[in-house]
């Protein structure tokens, strides 16, 4: 087939010699009037350039302006008016960057240059406020001659002499070693003179080839000399099209052979070393192994090559020096190496003539989107990994991906199939359990959950555990807990259940994810355990331990705790704290007489009052005997302000204290001496804080009693 194809090219080519001959001499013409058309372009390009070295002799005028400003103020005038001329220069290029037809194709440049004469106002003015240093300025106006250069670097001539490249090379060295540039514009003003010349002489030139050409094209037609280059250039290519065809094949072959044991593969072991014995008798293949990332080792066909690898590998198994395998680990992607001589990336590198190593490449193997293993191939023929054959070896490390995830998915299932019949045993055992399906509807429960919850298994099948709510389940409990069953696959946590009676049960429960081999979740199993007595006597102990037994207020240490608090948020918000001291006038006078039935009313009843009179976040306590404290910890951010809130609720109590006139039909001749404090940093202790509220008090005892006095 491949002979009677080129047999076929060759007729075609003796029998209509003319065709090809005017389409090569067309094609010729067509060039020469492109490039014409290529030089209507270079007056603007010229242009641009010259704009261009106006704007750096400029900005160089203005950097040595500004150095001498920096020195002697008394330049300023010759500043500003550079200043000036380097603005004006600078809009008459914008004006020329705004119309160049190929600005999208200079889009980052022309864009960083125009950000960097942006900021080019600013940095004049702290030029002149006298902020910046000598070798700022230098800097500064060096990367703008920079910024300007660069895109100069994209102008194409098509000259032989003169080479402009050049001396913008010599002008950013210049730039780069912050020296001066005058004496290179005046060189570089030379250059741009001659490539105007020659320019010109090179467009003259291209018109007198055109002329030519269309005198060749009609001496082309007598000649048949160029057929017999193209006949050759066409068997060139139908032989390595051949070859290509051949090998891209042979690479095929392999992809099927490996794929026949994949489907019958269920070892991650076993899969690597088929793979590697199969890749050992590929053609072109001079070498190839795995390197198995997980467990560290060398996968390969024994041999002097697997020798080599792994006394490198051991040697360098931490991979502290970059090498193939730690670059395709790294970028997770593949690596090839079309010349292998070219440079020393491999431990055969010193020895690939001996082994003939002309090419290699190495594919990174993945498991769930992880890097697990390294495919390494080395072959004999140079460019043997072109794009067809990378996808195909793609493809073969795409079916190894595929396999070891069905190998993993295996050993999940039989471990949960084993979890699922332990559960099965377990379940039906005194511990209370439930088990929901993936939308989390009960579709199983034992008879102990039955029994702690007062629920019928009848009444529970189908619907959702949110029956059991109560109000101590918060969004913040609930979204902790799918949190962890979405990425630890479990959660163990206290919860309070409400029970079909409507009684509250305190339980401890631990909920799993049951998965598929497909990992998707099936089922929710989830254990309880009964602490409603724990916790009953935890709260009763916590209680007592930091509240008054007879108003219920909260004591001395809960109301430190919370006075230490309310500093540290003042000092966080710079806002003010504030202490009200609450002592009973006569409150001894109430015992004596009424007896101390009655001072418990009061008490009581004080502590009410109090109650109602503050914020929901503020904080009454009972300190001891016939000492109330209120806590206030947002009073305002100014002292006056805070002054005059916390001096309002004082006189609120006081009223409000005033207006316990009786108790029990007993007249109360009981009244309130108020003391207040202030804080508003972490300066005073807690104790003297409390000590500074109790003086006020004091203070308003000694003004008559039933009055209120500031620290």
């Amino acid at each position: 087939m491949f002979k009677n194809s080129l047999f076929s090219k060759i007729v075609f080519i003796f029998t209509l010699p003319v065709l090809g001959i005017l389409y090569f001499s067309s094609i010729t013409v067509l060039d020469k009037t492109e490039l014409l058309n290529d030089f209507k372009k270079n007056e603007l390009k010229v242009e641009y350039l010259k704009e261009s070295q106006n704007i750096i002799s400029s900005l160089e005028k203005e950097k040595i302006l500004s150095l001498n400003f920096f020195k002697d103020p008394q330049k300023l005038d010759s500043l500003l008016e550079q200043q000036s001329s380097t603005t004006q220069k600078i809009e008459k290029i914008n004006k020329l960057i705004d119309n160049l037809p190929w600005k999208d194709n200079w889009k980052e440049q022309l864009t960083n240059l125009k950000i960097s004469f942006t900021s080019l106002d600013e940095f004049r003015q702290k030029i002149l406020k006298d902020e910046l240093d000598e070798n700022s300025i230098k800097k500064h106006y060096n990367e703008l001659i920079k910024d300007i250069i660069e895109p100069l670097f994209l102008l194409k001539f098509n000259t032989n002499t003169i080479n402009f490249q050049q001396e913008l090379l010599k002008l950013e060295d210049i730039v780069v070693g912050n020296n001066s540039v005058e004496k290179l514009l005046n060189s570089f003003n030379f250059t741009l003179y001659s490539l105007t010349k020659e320019l010109k002489e090179l467009e003259d030139k291209v018109n007198f080839d055109k002329n030519l050409s269309y005198l060749f094209f009609f001496f082309c037609i007598f000649t048949l000399l160029p057929l017999f280059f193209i006949l050759k250039k066409i068997i060139s290519e139908e032989q390595n099209s051949f070859l290509k065809i051949q090998k891209h094949k042979n690479i095929y072959e392999l992809l099927n052979q490996a794929n026949k044991f994949l489907a019958k593969t269920f070892k991650k072991d076993d899969l690597y070393l088929d793979i590697s014995d199969l890749l050992s008798d590929g053609k072109n293949l001079s070498f190839s192994f795995i390197y198995d990332f997980e467990n560290r080792t060398i996968v390969a066909k024994d041999g002097v090559y697997k020798n080599i690898v792994v006394n490198h590998v051991n040697k360098f198994s931490d991979f502290s020096q970059e090498n193939m395998i730690s670059k395709t680990i790294k970028r997770e992607s593949n690596v090839i190496i079309n010349d292998f001589k070219e440079k020393n990336v491999s431990v055969f590198y010193s020895r690939a003539s001996e082994f003939n190593i002309n090419s290699m490449a190495t594919f990174p193997i993945k498991k769930f989107n992880k890097v697990v293993a390294v495919l390494i191939l080395y072959s004999n023929e140079l460019n043997f990994f072109d794009s067809e054959a990378e996808i195909l070896f793609d493809k073969l490390v795409l079916d190894i991906t595929n396999c070891l995830e069905k190998i993993d998915y295996e050993e999940r299932r039989m471990k949960q199939d084993s979890e699922l019949k332990l559960s099965s045993y377990a379940f039906d055992t005194s511990a209370p359990m439930l088990i929901t399906n993936d939308k989390n509807m009960i579709i199983k429960v034992n008879q102990a959950f039955c029994k702690i919850m007062t629920y019928s298994k009848d009444e529970l099948l189908g619907e959702n555990p949110r029956i059991f709510k109560t109000a101590h389940q918060d969004k913040a409990l609930v979204d902790r807990l799918w949190s962890d069953l979405k990425i630890n696959g479990a959660w163990t946590g206290d919860l309070y259940n409400r029970k079909a009676d409507g009684t509250i049960i305190a339980l401890r429960a631990t909920i799993s994810v049951i998965r598929d081999e497909n990992d998707n979740i099936t089922n929710y199993l989830a254990q309880y355990m009964d602490i409603s007595e724990q916790k009953d006597k935890e709260k009763i102990l916590e209680y007592q331990a930091t509240h008054d037994n007879l108003t219920g207020l909260p004591n001395r240490l809960l109301l430190t705790d919370r006075i230490e608090r309310a500093i540290t948020k003042t000092v966080r918000h710079n806002i003010f704290g504030g202490l009200i001291f609450i002592d009973l006038d006569n409150f001894k006078e109430v015992n004596d007489t009424l007896g101390h039935d009655i001072g418990d009313v009061l008490l009581i009843t004080v502590a009410k009052k109090l109650k109602e009179c503050v914020r929901e976040e503020d904080t009454v306590s009972r300190i001891g005997g016939d000492e109330f404290i209120v806590l206030l910890d947002n009073l305002g951010n100014n002292s006056d302000d805070a002054r005059r809130n916390i001096n309002f609720l004082a006189e609120k109590i006081k009223d409000a204290l005033n207006s316990i006139t009786h108790l029990q039909g007993y007249k109360n001749v009981s009244t309130p001496s108020i003391g207040i404090t202030l804080f508003h940093d972490s300066s005073v202790s807690v104790q003297d804080i409390i000590k500074q509220a109790d003086t006020a008090m004091y203070s308003a005892k000694k003004q008559g009693k039933n009055t209120i006095e500031f620290f």
